[in-house]
């Protein structure tokens, strides 16, 4: 679809808006727990008397528009784990009604059954390749370790991960520097612990996770495969609480509650033992020590700024791997993000948000005298952006926004002669973009959300990099039980990683900005899909999609002299099905995720599948809430072999030609491995099954949660690698148990 058509479209949505009518009110409100205070994100929202209903946003906020005036309403008010409410409010005409409407938790168990990856359903939705999940979805899923954000996302179709080891995963043929992660709207660089085993995020601070796997809207911008949100809870209102937790490999505390005008959240961890994690590299002892630290606070006084409302959010993360060892490398990597939020809605259907934040990443690489390389990355990004969001009469909603970066990359690598050099631009880059989007939401049957962003990047290189991004998306609903929905857009990233592809491993990915000698990397998104629902408790959903990438930025291996590049460019072209089926009742929940794809690359003139080429995956998760606080989960999961690169022999590489600007981030500089051509085989089949038991409990004022998981139950032996060095098989995760236990007060 070209660009002209849809910013002539836009344009005709921004300029002709009919009015309904004088003689119309506007109900507006918060959903939250009754207890903490916390908004409960995705309630939903159903007046009787017209047969209509919305879902809450991610900070709990609904607007329902055009209720006709002078009238009295009844509206129920839902969410899983919860009492239902309803409540009785009038409506004036050009007036907006508001409420704050609090649920208290359910004390019956079996309606406590979560599901991973729900939707959010209302009739007028283009929420095509959005997943939301609940911080208490996350907690009943079996776990390598203990309960992880990025682990939990692995059981949904469309993303597939590369091993047991990692929690990096790879979004419908997307590499892993393609996703987008975000807390509260800022960005970190690397958010994972032991060597991405599972996330630097802790899931005891997260209130709910939005995750876009492709064709999303034109307020985001930076990442062409998928972005994660993750939005954080402000902290009890009422009253103080805590709780410490402890699983086989780590400790953590948190501690919330209010003071005048707002309220607080504190919450730390550290590494304890390495014990479990020899278990996933099949080691005697892997020297890995972490701890991470997240902190907020949030101000809402009616009296000095009404409606409005700030928070002010701050995290730290590190992990080292120091082995005691001359003969081996030490690793350490760290991030630091903070970011302030100002987010006001008024008397209008009008709500705007301002942010500006700070994020840092750094990784060092310190070979001692071990044949590595050293490498040196940082990352510095300051941003500030501004959101503004008008819904009309008619429901449609206007939005607009401006956002701003300034990044800073260094990556210092060593070649064969021990010089130094920045692969790279140097010095900083402004980004600048700009969005608008309509979602036309007037008519019930059909609804799309239409929308473009420019860029100005590379501005602070002397570039000239002006690039529109157009995004649209569409619903037809054919009755309450059946839709179809469409998505295109046009996505940029403007960052990328250097990574070496047949690293099994991967301590960091290196950051670095796009050279100016490239073009920015660019991806077009295709996709189109079914959405079959029977109520509350069955639906069905198949999305098919199409996604090619130009200017893909890789090594490049035919370097041979000082004044060639260091990158080339490529392209990448991914396509498939995605199918997931949920049912649920009262006593338990079904998910079973089916996903068929291909995947391939073409850089330095060479077309091959990627390792996260994945053919075909199935996941079952069946969970259930037994007896008395007792709940169970159980998963399975089943690939089909990922490629791989056969190791034929070795030699010995001699440099006949000027060495000095050869680089190697990993392994030895004379002695090399003949290899087969790139991923031409496929390791066997995988498959795992695990299975997760909880019971909650009380003594005394102290509320205890025992949590305990056994992994891969039948011990497949599931083939990670070979060991280039000595030819040993190297299997991923064996049979294990573990187990967390938490008291919370």
């Amino acid at each position: 679809m070209p660009t002209k058509v849809i910013l002539s479209i836009l344009a005709v949505f921004l300029f002709q808006n009919p009015d309904f009518g004088q003689n119309t009110g506007k109900f507006r409100g918060v959903v939250s727990d009754s207890l903490s205070g916390e908004v409960l994100s995705y309630a939903n929202i159903f007046i009787k008397n017209l047969g209509i209903g919305v879902s809450t946003n991610e900070r709990g906020y609904f607007l329902i528009s055009s209720l006709p005036a002078n009238d009295e309403y009844a509206a129920e008010v839902s969410y899983i784990g919860y009492e239902k409410q309803t409540v009785f409010f009038a409506i004036q005409a050009n007036r907006i009604t508001d409420i704050q409407i609090k649920l208290l938790p359910s004390e019956l168990e079996l309606q406590m059954v979560e599901k991973i990856g729900q939707k959010v359903y209302g009739e007028n939705v283009t929420d095509i390749g959005i997943q939301k999940i609940s911080a208490k979805k996350i907690e009943a899923l079996p776990k390598g370790v203990e309960s992880d954000i990025f682990k939990a996302m692995q059981y949904l179709p469309g993303i597939q991960s590369s091993s047991d080891v990692s929690a990096r995963f790879h979004v419908r043929g997307g590499a892993s520097n393609q996703n987008q992660f975000l807390l509260d709207d800022v960005e970190i660089y690397n958010p994972f612990h032991a060597l991405g085993l599972f996330g630097s995020i802790d899931p005891e601070v997260i209130n709910n996770v939005e995750l876009h796997i492709g064709g999303f809207s034109a307020e985001h911008s930076g990442k062409i495969s998928s972005v994660v949100n993750m939005y954080t809870k402000d902290g009890n209102k009422n009253r103080y609480s805590g709780l410490v937790s402890s699983s086989l490999m780590s400790v953590k505390g948190l501690f919330q509650g209010p003071y005048k005008d707002g309220s607080f959240i504190i919450s730390g961890r550290k590494s304890i033992s390495n014990t479990v994690l020899n278990n996933f590299l099949d080691e005697n002892d892997t020297p890995i020590d972490f701890y991470d630290i997240f902190v907020k606070a949030t101000y809402a006084n009616d009296d000095v700024m009404p409606n409005g409302k700030f928070t002010l959010m701050g995290f730290s993360s590190g992990d080292r791997i120091f082995n005691n060892n001359p003969l081996l490398a030490d690793v350490k990597w760290a991030n630091n993000a903070v970011g302030l939020k100002w987010f006001q809605f008024t008397d209008q259907p009008l709500f705007y948000e301002i942010q500006v934040s700070m994020s840092q990443f750094s990784g060092d690489l310190i070979p001692n005298q071990s044949e590595l390389r050293p490498l040196k990355n940082r990352v510095l990004d300051y941003m500030a952006k501004i959101d503004v969001s008008y819904v009309f009469d008619n429901k449609d909603e206007i939005s607009v926004g401006l956002k701003v970066k300034e990044i800073e990359t260094e990556l210092v690598l060593e070649n064969s002669l021990k010089l130094e050099s920045n692969i790279g631009p140097t010095g900083t880059q402004a980004d600048i973009g700009m969005y608008v989007k309509y979602k036309l939401l007037r008519w019930k049957n059909f609804n799309a959300d239409i929308g473009a962003r420019l860029n100005l990047t590379g501005l602070s290189r002397g570039g000239d990099n002006r690039f529109v991004e157009p995004r649209a998306s569409f619903a037809y609903n054919f009755s309450k039980y059946l839709s179809l929905k469409s998505s295109w857009g046009v996505y940029q990233q403007e960052i990328t990683t250097l990574t070496d592809e047949d690293e099994v491993i991967t301590y960091f990915e290196p950051w670095l900005i796009t050279p100016s000698y490239l073009s920015p990397t660019k991806a077009t998104h295709y996709i189109a899909g079914l959405e079959w629902r029977n109520g509350d408790n069955m639906a069905i959903d198949i999305e098919g999609y199409y996604k090619y990438v130009i200017n893909l930025p890789g090594l490049n291996e035919n370097k041979i002299f000082v004044n060639d590049p260091d990158l080339v460019t490529g392209t990448s072209k991914a396509y498939g099905v995605d199918f997931l089926y949920r049912f649920s009742s009262d006593l338990f929940s079904l998910a079973t995720a089916y996903s068929w794809g291909w995947v391939n690359k073409n850089i330095n003139n060479s077309v091959y599948h990627p390792r996260f080429d994945v053919r075909n995956s199935v996941k079952v998760l069946l969970e259930s809430a037994i007896y008395k606080g007792w709940k169970a989960s159980i998963a399975w999961v089943y690939k089909s072999g990922m490629p791989f690169t056969q190791l034929t022999g070795y030699y010995d590489k001699i440099y006949f030609d000027d060495p000095t600007n050869r680089f190697s981030i990993f392994g030895s500089s004379n002695v090399a491995p003949i290899l087969a051509q790139r991923n031409i085989a496929r390791l066997p089949d995988y498959h795992r099954l695990d299975f997760n038991i909880s019971k909650s409990f009380a003594i005394s004022f102290i509320k205890f949660h025992l949590d305990v998981s056994f992994i891969n139950i039948y011990d497949r032996n599931n083939l990670f690698y070979f060991n280039r060095e000595t030819g040993k098989r190297v299997n991923m995760l064996p049979f294990l148990p573990t187990a967390v236990i938490k008291a919370e007060i």
